[in-house]
């Protein structure tokens, strides 16, 4: 091999100019001999060619190379079999198994022209990949240094790295503008060699949120679905997204969703979501049941969620956080969008301005009724919330609260005309029932004909019933002042036992009642406590077991102890609270600056007590929590709610030894033996035994609660690999208590090398509404996660 280095190519300049100075006259061949020297040196300023043979003409200014090729040119590296340097025109032009590596790509083709001046590249047979495309094109300009667009003449692009792609689209012109996006004309969608679409023009961005995607499918509830999606940039600070949606049970529906990339990631804040449909059956629920309350067949949701720091546009301290969400009726997310429905059934309506400080926040809050339909409450609220903060030097530390506003609670309409129906309905029987029109013995209400209207009919209880909807239905609202401050003083004895007492005080003002027996009152506070904690660790170097990940064990023992009291004035019967206690399966938060229920609050001493077990030990480079068990109980020496001594025991259990093997374990056990005991099991566990068979299991069990009905819910997921390209998946969901099978769902899969196919179906029991069915037929290109064809399990869950 030969190489024509930069002191190669100055030496065969000179050796050129001497056999010009011996054939001609002495100084016109010195002056044009001189240009070529300069002209071959400028050219090895930053070009190296080696190859088996080099020759370099002086007289035309071209190098040629032939043989095992390579040329650098800066960062450029060109290989080929034949190649030549014009240095009038500063191309390189290469021909036979070219392969050009140039800004991280790799450019193949039979003859490629490198124009070395503006790093333009040009060729008539290329191939390349720009991840996660690779693409072929009869005539391809690559981009001159500072353009960002790739031109080619009839070219086809795959994601399938294979010489024979199952998947590819051909196209008569395609323009390739890295990092964001693909344009093509004549567009052909090739299945092997068998087209399979055909589009005029088509432009598609490599960003998975833009683009058009669709999800065609059947369900129960909708029908045939096509759902439809279309994301732009508007400029390149919003993402705009379209829908147009066909439900065949339903009919045409659709919006546009507009994200802030400012908060991308974030769904809380930078969205507009407008969606609006034209529903054929409003009065069909998604469960199947017939609806009596007549629902208006145009139906629609706007949500807008952002966050505007002031005074803009830069993140600052100040800021107004905006949570809007208005409903055609209580039933659209439910209809639509389930999957949105069964995380968040009745949206919220706020407009909160907070100043944030190192100390804590100042925040002006409120929350308003848009949708009448919902109970809720409405408010605005003065809030100034001060975290743990040091007192100077003194040891001391200090948190608390204050806030000052106006509460209404509203009944909504739908629950409003059932009560007052059902209040008319109790009068009107206890009228009757005076006149003698309707007559009771031994418990039964009949008419003068001898009907039974109530086989049980008590006319205290009813009248008890009438007084209590009254109650309901009344305006409840109020004014309240609400302040609370605390001082703690964390001890460390030793390096094992913390001790953190506290002690704290506050006073709550009720005004404008909406009560005609109460107009205003006041209660005070006060509060007392410790914390406590101890914390061992012995470490266990020799025990190691590689089959369940071990590689030595540290135990940390950790004791715990935290006693609370609070006293305060009993608010009574004749108020009705708005911030109070709902029913719940856990604990309450026993500190006051963590208690929301403010209108709940009432006497106590709780001493939650427990130990804290965990077992550590040593992988990659760092510590692996390989078990913990948290166990804990409440003791009631003063109890707020019932008259319990003791609460359930509690075991939070978590177990991950290796990363194909998990398991948690939440549970609560009557084992003090209360009155309203009652207990509760949630579980969960991951195995995968092979490296074709994966399995996880959850589990949930309740009994006895005094709130809540019980439950004994199993749910199973499989999924095996039954070769190399296909699989099989399963989830069911079991309620044993009353012996429902809920969900059935069976899936295949196949590995389509660039594409993943699915094909399956599911069954889901509503029980008194009918049964739901559904198809899937997934085909998803792995390149684009989102490029799917699914028939969609949970319609309004995808790419809604």
């Amino acid at each position: 091999m030969t190489t024509l280095s930069r002191l190669q190519l100055n030496w065969l300049a000179r050796a050129s100019l001497c056999v010009s100075i011996l054939c001609a006259s002495p100084h016109f061949i010195w002056a044009q001999a001189e240009g070529a020297l300069e002209a071959a040196a400028e050219v090895a300023q930053n070009l190296q060619i080696e190859s088996n043979e080099t020759s370099f003409d002086e007289t035309l200014g071209i190098a040629k190379a032939t043989g095992n090729v390579k040329i650098r040119y800066g960062e450029v590296v060109i290989e080929a079999e034949q190649a030549e340097f014009h240095q009038s025109t500063g191309k390189v032009y290469a021909r036979d198994n070219v392969r050009v590596f140039k800004d991280g790509s790799i450019f193949t083709g039979q003859e490629i022209i490198y124009d070395t001046n503006t790093g333009e590249m040009t060729s008539t047979d290329l191939r390349s990949a720009l991840e996660p495309l690779f693409y072929e094109s009869s005539d391809l300009k690559v981009p001159t240094e500072g353009s960002n667009k790739i031109s080619m003449g009839e070219s086809y692009f795959t994601t399938h790295d294979s010489s024979n792609p199952n998947f590819r689209i051909r196209a008569k012109s395609m323009d390739i503008y890295p990092g964001d996006k693909v344009v093509m004309r004549g567009v052909k969608f090739y299945a092997g060699d068998t087209p399979v679409f055909w589009f005029p023009f088509l432009s598609q961005p490599l960003d998975d949120e833009l683009g058009y995607y669709f999800v065609p499918g059947f369900s129960s509830p909708w029908g045939a679905f096509l759902l439809n999606q279309y994301g732009f940039m508007i400029g390149d600070h919003t993402l705009a997204q379209t829908h147009l949606d066909f439900r065949s049970e339903r009919g045409l529906a659709g919006g546009i969703e507009f994200k802030s990339q400012r908060f991308r990631g974030n769904p809380n804040y930078g969205r507009l979501n407008l969606y609006y449909a034209s529903d054929d059956d409003p009065q069909s629920a998604y469960s199947g049941r017939t609806r009596t309350e007549p629902i208006d067949s145009d139906r629609y949701r706007i949500n807008f969620q952002h966050r505007v720091y002031l005074p803009g546009p830069e993140k600052s301290t100040l800021y107004l956080d905006i949570d809007i969400n208005k409903l055609s009726d209580r039933y659209f997310y439910e209809d639509f969008f389930p999957a949105e429905y069964r995380t968040d059934p009745q949206p919220d309506n706020i407009i909160n301005l907070v100043k944030s400080n190192p100390w804590g926040t100042i925040s002006l809050l409120g929350r308003f009724q848009l949708n009448d339909f919902f109970d809720t409450d409405e408010r605005i609220e003065l809030a100034a919330d001060f975290t743990r903060t040091p007192l100077w030097d003194t040891g001391f530390f200090y948190n608390g609260f204050t806030t000052a506003g106006a509460l209404n609670e509203n009944v909504g309409d739908p629950r409003r005309r059932a009560l007052i129906d059902s209040r008319d309905r109790f009068e009107s029987q206890l009228l009757d029932l005076d006149s003698g029109a309707l007559t009771l013995k031994n418990g039964e209400l009949t008419d003068a004909e001898g009907n039974v209207i109530d086989e049980n009919f008590d006319p205290g209880h009813r009248e008890s019933l009438i007084e209590e909807i009254e109650r309901l239905l009344e305006p409840r609202g109020y004014g309240r002042f609400d302040t609370y401050h605390e001082v703690l003083y964390p001890i460390s004895i030793g390096e094992a036992l913390t001790v953190v007492p506290r002690i704290g005080g506050g006073y709550t003002n009720y005004s404008s009642i909406d009560n005609p027996g109460i107009s205003s009152f006041d209660r005070s506070i006060f509060s007392g406590g410790v914390d406590t904690s101890m914390k061992f660790s012995r470490k266990y170097n020799d025990v190691s077991n590689q089959a369940l990940g071990i590689d030595g064990l540290i135990h940390v023992f950790q004791p715990y102890l935290n006693y609370s009291y609070v006293s305060t004035d009993e608010i009574g019967s004749r108020f009705t609270p708005i911030d109070r206690l709902t029913p719940t399966t856990r604990l309450r938060p026993i500190d006051v600056p963590l208690f929301t229920a403010t209108d709940g609050l009432a006497d106590w001493q709780i001493a939650r007590i427990g130990m804290f077990n965990r077992f550590l030990t040593r992988r990659n480079g760092g510590t692996h929590n390989w078990l913990s068990f948290n166990t804990y109980f409440e003791n009631y020496i003063e109890d707020p709610e019932f008259d319990r001594d003791f609460s359930n025991l509690f075991n939070e259990i978590q177990w991950s030894p290796l990363p194909w093997l998990s398991a948690r374990v939440d549970s609560q056990l009557p084992v003090f033996s209360e009155e309203l005991d009652f207990t509760e099991v949630t579980s969960s566990l991951y195995f995968m035994p092979t490296d074709w068979f994966q399995f996880s299991m959850g589990y949930y069990y309740l009994e006895d609660h005094p709130f809540f009905r019980d439950s004994n819910l199993m749910s199973f997921g499989t999924y095996t690999r039954l070769s190399d390209e296909w699989g099989f998946s399963t989830v069911h969901r079991f309620e044993a208590d009353d012996s429902t099978l809920e969900v059935q769902q069976y899936q295949i899969h196949r590995d389509l090398s660039s594409w993943t196919a699915s094909l399956g179906a599911i069954v889901r029991d509503n029980r008194r509404g009918e049964d739901e069915f559904g198809l899937l037929l997934s085909l998803t290109l792995k390149a684009f996660p989102k490029i799917t064809v699914p028939l969609d399990l949970e319609p309004g869950g995808g790419i809604q």
